[in-house]
């Protein structure tokens, strides 16, 4: 079945309960499967063909529900997420608005959901440290220089399980750090970051990046030397978000703290 949003979710459950092989698949591989194939016509009898042939030629990895306490991490994630905007939009329309009473019941808004964010934050935390494993995974996240507790809990909920990464660069392809390569002939068109990833996994990196490159170390002198080869500053951040994601991925699969002495290359 293909993973579209949370929809699938309770029948591939389901299914995987009653011991039937599942396997979820990204919606773009059969767009683009689809497409290879020159398929013109699109309603749900010929994409229900096209969805059969392709689970007959193309190799499918079998699905496994995550650990509840996992699942249930993304689901106190998705809620704070959801707060988070609504906080957002009470602020904006709060600058904007004149009327004192308005701006009365504007404010008291934004303090409930403040509030409902704290406790949200709070049941993330609870959740962590019902679990060994998840809590000694923040732990070694917060050893690396830049990130702290949010962001470390942030990356938890979305990495999940380390294991599930044969390498770092499978990790930072799934965070969507994979540089996509134009190239025709002998010349290179252009170069650009892929973005076919995990969004908030690589948004939840930006901000421990600007940070890295003051701060940490290795990273900070990673990013010195791509500057003095005249690299321009938005492929550094890049860079240095590609680079701490595999720190992420060192630090969770060897199980040991950050070494703020490790030498990295250029």
């Amino acid at each position: 079945m293909e993973a579209t949003g949370k929809y699938y979710l309770g029948l591939a459950t389901s299914l995987y309960q009653q011991g039937v092989s599942v396997s979820v698949v990204n919606p773009l591989r059969i767009k683009r499967y689809a497409q290879s194939g020159l398929n013109r016509v699109k309603t749900d009898s010929e994409d229900a063909k096209v969805i059969a042939q392709f689970c007959k030629t193309e190799k499918l990895v079998l699905w496994a529900p995550d650990k509840p306490v996992i699942q249930e991490l993304q689901e106190w994630y998705k809620l704070k997420e959801l707060l988070t905007r609504q906080q957002t939009q009470f602020k904006n329309q709060l600058k904007s608005g004149l009327n004192s009473r308005v701006r009365k019941v504007q404010e008291k808004q934004i303090q409930q959901i403040e509030k409902s964010i704290q406790t949200v934050i709070a049941k993330i935390k609870e959740c962590i440290q019902s679990d060994k494993e998840l809590c000694q995974s923040v732990k070694l996240l917060e050893s690396i220089t830049s990130i702290g507790e949010k962001t470390a809990m942030d990356l938890i909920t979305f990495i999940k399980d380390i294991k599930r990464f044969d390498k770092a660069k499978n990790l930072a392809s799934f965070a969507g750090l994979t540089p996509q390569i134009i190239q025709s002939g002998t010349s290179v068109n252009s170069s650009r970051l892929s973005k076919m990833g995990n969004a908030n996994l690589r948004k939840c990196l930006y901000m421990p990046a600007i940070n890295a490159m003051a701060y940490n170390v290795p990273l900070k002198r990673f990013a010195d030397g791509l500057r003095a080869k005249g690299v321009a500053s938005g492929k550094i951040k890049v860079a240095v978000m590609r680079k701490l994601i595999h720190i992420v991925f060192a630090v969770l699969n060897s199980g040991k703290p950050f070494d703020p002495e490790y030498k990295m290359c250029v």
